[in-house]
């Protein structure tokens, strides 16, 4: 019973972290824009091979090492970089993308994720003692909070995707593809300053 109690709040954790309005959401809603539902799940699913890739060298390394807060501050600050560096991409779409140019290829996503700060601090104050819990109900625990956590995030992804989606035709009838895109790109500014800001209030409160 508390395994089944264990697992369900773990994907209700992932849930909700899907769910939280970030810059991966931004791409994934840009994406959806452009080229659809099916095919945004590319994206979805690049971002949940990225994720997935680091949360898991969380857990193998980071869980027995004692590591800084100033690193992870650190860290928003270079990805406050990054997500300005979309952003003014982003901005510059005033059409449907042609099916060639990608806005949003792996590496873009793994830089995106790697460079987010309240990944690393999520994951290592959050994730990894809830994942070593489980670890003390069932061998190798801590893999198995991988997986039921990343497949609440990517329930939550899929279907915020989904319902972005229906409003598709409508943007495009009413011709507010320029429009939306500069919206995303503006979101996409804001967790830039927002990322930037909580590093650099660290290091200078």
């Amino acid at each position: 019973m508390l395994l089944l109690t264990t697992l369900l709040e773990t994907f209700l954790l992932g849930l909700v972290g899907g769910a939280v309005p970030g810059p991966m959401m931004a791409s994934v809603f840009a994406e959806v824009l452009g080229r659809g539902f099916a095919r945004s799940l590319r994206v979805v699913f690049r971002a949940l091979v990225a994720e997935s890739l680091v949360a898991l060298i969380v857990l193998l390394v980071f869980s027995g090492l004692s590591v800084p807060e100033s690193a992870f501050h650190l860290v928003s600050i270079a990805g406050a970089g990054v997500l300005l560096w979309l952003a003014f991409q982003v901005w510059h779409i005033s059409s449907v993308p042609e099916e060639g140019g990608e806005v949003f290829p792996f590496r873009k996503i793994m830089l995106l994720t790697v460079l987010n700060g309240g990944f690393w601090i999520f994951w290592v104050t959050i994730a990894v003692p809830r994942a070593f819990l489980l670890d003390a109900l069932v061998p190798s625990g801590r893999f198995l909070f991988l997986f039921v956590f990343e497949l609440g995030w990517l329930a939550a992804m899929t279907g915020l995707a989904f319902v972005f989606s229906r409003f598709r035709d409508l943007l495009h009838r009413k011709g507010l593809v320029s429009f939306v895109y500069k919206f995303l790109a503006l979101l996409l500014v804001l967790f830039a300053i927002r990322s930037a800001a909580s590093g650099l209030q660290y290091f200078f409160r």
